[in-house]
């Protein structure tokens, strides 16, 4: 029988299962009435009858299609159409009647038909006519008229500049003065149509006059003054109606109208100074239109708005540069002009400081922009390790005002300024390398730069000590991430900037070793008739002495991580930097190792070798032993793969050391032709060794390395070794390495029987 308790639990379940499919049921008659009535709304003239459903009865509920979401509606043919003639056929048709007057008048003038001032009162008829007509169907055809509107006025401006230029009936004067009724009146049109079509069109004739210009005659002053009177016009309307596009349009044919006539036209003996103060009214005109828009409306600074206000003051900047490195003695004076445009920018950011509050985005841009120029003026009027100097100063600066001050954008000011100072530290130091190489070759007894004692060591030790500082600083004080730029650096230079660091601070040390060898290198030389002939073995001991100080640059960091900075990724880079440089040391440091055992064997007339060209090997087993200690320890904690790699890459340099180590006994010993066979028995020993070890820790990977070995020195041995070795030779390395492969097999079959094989390893 069932038991009590699982009735009642299968009755209070069947109970609650009721409950909600009444409770469905009256959600779903609600659903229908409502959609019953929207249907009455939408189609009043047909009948809809819907069956009761109560709550005791629930209808199968079939599951709803799946209904792709609707394409985008396509506007339809009627609309581009409207659209097109509306809009584009107005823009073209006005463009095409100004194209066809030009050809008429063109046509004109050529065949004589008529005089200068018959064309000039006819050029203006016709463009009074379009501002009448356009005037009238304002009322109606408000967009159309403008269109109109515009194409009359800039009829009217060419007119104006063909009757001054070309014909000279109008005077100077009037010409401008006329020019200047233009402009105001484009300006009320454009504001009272409230199009900015009018005042685009309408002022892209009155810029496009200026090009006409071509002759370089000393009239340009009156160019560049009509386009001054121009630009007044066209930014009040940008920014009294947030027209940002008229703005654009605006800085971008100004700044080619200066750019076309100083690349064609310019002569620093006549137009220097035009130039000049033509640039700073055009960008002062720009500047202040833009900083009095943002002071006006409170916006912030968006993308668009840094990159327009950095570009007008690059590109003055630039202009200005080249017309003054145009003159004579133009060099004598950039770094004035780059500071006096910092000048400028200081003179911006007094007065915004009154209006910090309310546009302190814009003050710090403008504040930047001051810092930007003074770290111009720096390589423009010094030149090398000053340069340098002054920006990693001025770097610090900046980033202890943003981070301890808490102003965030001096912060990421200080960033480009670090790597600009870093930049200029690696030019310095690649042109003192080729002075060196110069200096010595050909002045090699007049040496005076002393190594750890010169500008260039100094430089580095100053910028390695700023990077300290900023490292220093952003380790003890948190940053402002509520900056958007913070927010986005801190993490990339919190490993750059002690990258950074380690890589300036090792070059620094390791650039001064070189000089000193090369230096004793140099001052070796010995002149003869048939040359001059230097002693080599200094060259050998800058390799090993290079990588000596590589080596314990690496074990001093990681011995100061290990008890000062502990920090978890450095003792991986560590052991990266470690892993490379004894592979180095393999490659180069044996080899220089070998030069120096034979320059010590054999006789030199014109130079001494000493006992120190076989003890400095020693020295550097010391060192790769340490680094071999520091990729053993920094292992130990990675995963098991790792430690394999690890150990396998000891046995491999071990395996190197002696071979080389043989090698190097061989040759005091004056053994010159067993070599060969003295390396295939160490392999094979190694070989044996290794599969042994592997057995008694357990470890199958190094047996297989073991026995990679043993083929190797095989391979060795019939491809190499065979070929030049005598019969005794051969009969010895043969019967040893076949001796030494069957004892590796009895292990193996011994061990291998009884003991199961695992990959784990040992701590």
């Amino acid at each position: 029988m069932p038991h009590p308790h699982q009735l009642s639990d299968l009755l209070q379940k069947l109970q609650a299962a009721e409950m909600r499919q009444q409770q469905l049921a009256f959600d779903i008659k609600e659903l229908r009435k409502q959609v019953q009535s929207l249907q009455a709304e939408e189609e009043p003239s047909i009948e809809k009858h819907e069956a009761p459903v109560t709550p005791s009865v629930v209808e199968p509920l079939v599951p709803a299609p799946v209904v792709a979401p609707a394409p985008k509606p396509k506007k339809s043919k009627a609309a581009w159409e409207d659209f097109i003639g509306t809009n584009l056929l107005n823009k073209v048709g006005i463009a095409v009647l100004v194209i066809g007057i030009s050809f008429g008048v063109k046509y004109a003038i050529d065949h004589q038909m008529l005089n200068p001032l018959t064309r000039i009162l006819l050029g203006y008829v016709a463009g009074a006519a379009l501002l009448v007509i356009a005037l009238r169907l304002k009322k109606h055809y408000a967009a159309f008229s403008a269109v109109l509107l515009s194409g009359g006025m800039a009829s009217l401006y060419f007119i104006t500049f063909a009757a001054y230029d070309f014909y000279q009936l109008l005077p100077q004067a009037v010409a401008f003065g006329l020019m200047v009724v233009f402009t105001a009146f484009t300006v009320f049109a454009a504001l009272h149509y409230k199009l900015q079509v009018i005042a685009v069109i309408g002022l892209v004739g009155a810029y496009a006059v200026p090009f006409l210009l071509s002759d370089g005659s000393g009239r340009v002053v009156v160019l560049l003054s009509y386009v001054a009177i121009i630009n007044m016009g066209i930014l009040f309307i940008s920014f009294k109606q947030d027209w940002r596009g008229l703005f654009r349009f605006a800085f971008v044919l100004t700044w080619l109208m200066v750019f076309a006539w100083q690349a064609t036209g310019y002569r620093y003996e006549q137009h220097l100074w035009i130039a000049l103060s033509f640039s700073l009214l055009y960008f002062i005109q720009f500047y202040l239109a833009f900083i009095i828009s943002k002071l006006t409306t409170n916006q912030k600074l968006g993308v668009g708005d840094v990159a327009l206000i950095i570009s007008n003051s690059f590109i003055f900047y630039g202009l200005g540069y080249a017309a003054i490195s145009d003159h004579p003695e133009g060099e004598f004076f950039l770094g004035l002009f780059t500071a006096l445009n910092a000048l400028v920018h200081f003179a911006v950011c007094l007065v915004l400081y009154y209006r910090l509050r309310q546009s302190r985005d814009v003050f710090y841009f403008v504040a930047g922009m001051v810092l930007t120029f003074l770290t111009l003026a720096v390589p423009v009027q010094l030149e090398g390790n000053w340069v340098t100097a002054i920006w990693a100063l001025e770097a610090v600066l900046l980033f202890w005002i943003g981070r301890v001050k808490k102003f965030p954008v001096y912060e990421v000011l200080s960033y480009p300024l670090l790597a600009l100072a870093v930049v200029s530290l690696l030019h310095d130091w690649s042109e003192v390398n080729s002075l060196y190489i110069d200096y010595y070759y050909y002045s090699a007894s007049e040496i005076t730069l002393v190594p750890f004692i010169n500008v260039f060591f100094l430089t580095g030790l100053l910028v390695s000590t700023m990077l300290a500082s900023v490292y220093w600083l952003s380790k003890k004080k948190s940053p402002e991430l509520t900056n958007r730029w913070v927010s986005l650096i801190v993490p990339v230079a919190h490993f750059a900037l002690p990258a950074t660091l380690l890589l300036i601070l090792f070059t620094t040390f390791y650039k001064e070793i070189g000089l000193y060898f090369n230096q004793q290198y140099y001052l070796t030389a010995v002149i003869k008739d048939e040359g001059t002939n230097y002693n080599y073995d200094w060259l050998a001991f800058k390799t090993i002495w290079l990588q000596h100080y590589a080596m314990a640059f690496i074990l001093a960091l990681w011995l100061l991580n290990k008890k000062n900075f502990k920090n978890e990724l450095l003792p991986k880079v560590a052991a990266g930097f470690s892993l490379l440089t004894i592979l180095l040391y393999l490659v180069a440091g044996l080899s220089a190792l070998e030069q120096l055992r034979n320059s010590y064997l054999q006789a030199d007339a014109f130079f001494n070798h000493g006992i120190w060209n076989l003890a400095i090997r020693y020295v550097s087993y010391v060192f790769v032993g340490g680094l071999l200690a520091v990729l053993y320890r920094t292992a130990a904690a990675q995963p098991e793969r790792i430690v394999k790699v690890e150990r396998l890459f000891f046995h491999f340099t071990l395996l190197t050391v002696l071979s080389s180590e043989l090698l190097n006994w061989l040759a005091l010993g004056s053994i010159h032709n067993g070599s060969k066979l003295a390396l295939s028995i160490l392999w094979g020993l190694y070989a044996l060794y290794l599969i042994v070890w592997g057995f008694s820790k357990n470890y199958s990977f190094m047996r297989i390395a073991g026995i990679v070995l043993f083929g190797i020195t095989l391979v060795k041995l019939f491809l190499y070794d065979l070929s030049g070795m005598s019969t005794i030779g051969k009969t010895i390395v043969l019967m040893v390495l076949g001796a030494l492969l069957l004892i590796a097999s009895f292990i193996y079959n011994k061990r291998k029987k009884n003991q199961p094989s695992t990959d784990e390893i040992e701590p």
